[in-house]
């Protein structure tokens, strides 16, 4: 079993927690299934020893609508391109700096922790028209 920086063991809740940390920061979930309250996400599958496995997430779906800027909306598009922060900012007349701030709200907004992450959400919410 894996151990903490301490020397305690983790707990599988811990170890399950840091393995979906790792997954959404590499690929985006594809939908299983969404409902009126939940949206249900496979976010690890696996082949082990002749028999497939998933690993689902059922998270809640938003309440509120996501609301983001035009600014906020701009960046995104961009970003959805593949475009650098420093070509993003050429293209608005603005710092890559500001782009990467700009990018850092939307990732709380959005409750992601990558690029891809962002734009799979947005995708999902339909917003990057």
């Amino acid at each position: 079993m894996k151990t903490k920086e301490r020397g305690e063991a983790m707990i599988p809740q811990e170890m399950l927690k840091h393995l979906v940390e790792q997954v959404d920061s590499v690929s985006p979930s594809k939908v299983l299934q969404k409902s009126e309250q939940t949206v249900d996400e496979v976010i690890f599958e696996s082949d082990v020893d002749g028999t497939h496995y998933y690993l689902v997430r059922c998270r809640p779906k938003s309440e509120r609508g996501i609301s983001l800027s035009p600014q906020e909306r701009r960046i995104a598009r961009l970003v959805a391109q593949g475009l650098p922060n420093k070509c993003i900012g050429n293209q608005l007349g603005i710092t890559h700096w500001t782009v990467a701030t700009y990018l850092r709200r939307i990732f709380g907004k959005l409750g992601v922790t990558s690029r891809t992450a962002m734009i799979a959400r947005l995708l999902e919410e339909n917003l990057l028209q």
